[in-house]
């Protein structure tokens, strides 16, 4: 009878430690930076609020980048073009890459080992607010927006090799904020 009870009563406890351990994720250092840049990349409701050097304004004092940014004297007109960087001050590794043209930021992607529902966690703790707009197989879309900046569609990435293959068993997880899906 006792051991019955104590058992009922770790079935009940079991649903508040997990939420108690996914709290501590969403905590962590990098999962708050990467909320923190998302939050700081989502352009203001002005024009040209989405380019290079306005993205870079909002978000470089969070962010290290390999190099300054695209030099339009060394390759045609509208040519795709990436800066790739990592967020700073964080044990755990969150790469950083902008894509865009001379127009201005298309998306910022991110590849990080934490999960997307922490930083979903930490966006909303931040300001942010979001809508869910589908879920596949590797990846969710969700609308991002914030007060007095434009919504942006957040998409998270899990892809992992698959099970019994001869690499060993990982997983990659990631997101992606890209301006102007939305209009």
């Amino acid at each position: 009878m006792l051991r019955s009870l104590a058992f009922a009563v770790a079935i009940m406890l079991a649903p508040a430690a997990y939420a108690q351990e996914r709290r501590a994720e969403a905590d962590l250092p990098e999962v708050r930076a990467t909320a923190e840049v998302i939050f700081e990349a989502l352009p203001p409701d002005i024009a040209g609020s989405a380019g290079w050097d306005a993205i870079s304004i909002r978000i470089s004092r969070l962010v290290h980048w390999h190099v300054y940014g695209p030099d339009p004297r060394d390759r045609s007109l509208g040519v795709l073009v990436r800066r790739h960087g990592w967020i700073e001050g964080v044990e755990q590794d969150v790469d950083l890459t902008l894509e865009g043209d001379d127009a201005g930021v298309r998306s910022l992607a991110f590849g990080y080992l934490f999960l997307g529902l922490d930083l979903l966690t930490a966006l909303r703790e931040r300001g942010a607010a979001f809508s869910f707009q589908a879920d596949y197989e590797t990846y969710s879309e969700y609308i991002v927006s914030a007060p007095g900046r434009e919504p942006a569609l957040l998409t998270l990435t899990r892809r992992c090799t698959p099970p019994g293959s001869r690499a060993r068993y990982r997983c990659e997880n990631g997101a992606t904020l890209t301006f102007g899906a939305l209009d």
